[in-house]
């Protein structure tokens, strides 16, 4: 997820508010399906909990970045730029990175099960997220984080095809993709008039709201 570049204290605010949301809904996904993981012990399950505990994550500390610039803004603070900014950019590019490696591997991973899965995934999101920090840029987790969701797309369409079946997973997963590919619109680059960025803003919201509807009523 790219990270934030307004100045505008009620933009701020608003930006700020949003971010809660996800947060909140994305914890709440990750604790509704706590239940049902429990008693299956389904792999595919686990992972895509993850994914949103780790979604969840990254959110979190991207509001700590938002909510350290608006008290700087107004109350004249002088925060740490590297304690208050930076880091939690580069903790969300860390976290981001980790929800979209669990998700590719709750797809492959009855067909290709990895060893130490999560220790791999651990060095290529420190790896893009140190990246990130080094260069001082977003674009670079952005190619990287699209590319690496491009190839779990690839991956949903091909086992799809070979199944033929459409389960409550997979409708997940692809409610999950729209929300990815929304949420880059809304918190990308301001090219864009502010108003389509809440209109991104509030699908966003409304797809990730989907999804918990729908993972509150298959629990």
């Amino acid at each position: 997820m790219p990270p934030f570049n307004l100045t505008d204290p009620t933009l701020l605010a608003v930006e700020l508010g949003y971010t809660m949301i996800v947060v909140f809904l994305c914890f709440m996904i990750y604790y509704k399906t706590r239940e049902i993981y429990d008693l299956t012990k389904y792999e595919g399950i686990k992972y895509f909990r993850i994914t949103f505990l780790f979604f969840g994550l990254a959110f979190l500390f991207r509001f700590m970045s938002i909510f350290a610039i608006l008290m700087e803004m107004t109350f004249d603070l002088d925060l740490s730029m590297y304690l208050f900014r930076i880091l939690p950019l580069v903790l969300n590019g860390y976290f981001s990175t980790m929800a979209i490696l669990s998700l590719t591997y709750s797809i492959i991973w009855k067909e290709l099960q990895i060893k130490h899965m999560l220790i791999i995934s651990n060095a290529i999101a420190l790896l893009i997220s140190g990246v990130e920090f080094f260069s001082r840029s977003s674009v670079l987790l952005i190619l990287a984080q699209t590319v690496l969701l491009i190839f779990t797309i690839i991956l949903t369409i091909y086992f799809y095809n070979r199944s033929r079946k459409i389960s409550q997973l997979f409708i997940l997963y692809v409610l999950f993709f729209v929300f990815w590919i929304v949420n880059l619109f809304a918190l990308g680059p301001r090219f864009l008039p502010f108003e389509v960025h809440i209109v991104f803003q509030i699908i966003s919201i409304a797809v990730i709201g989907i999804i918990y509807l729908k993972v509150a009523r298959w629990t």
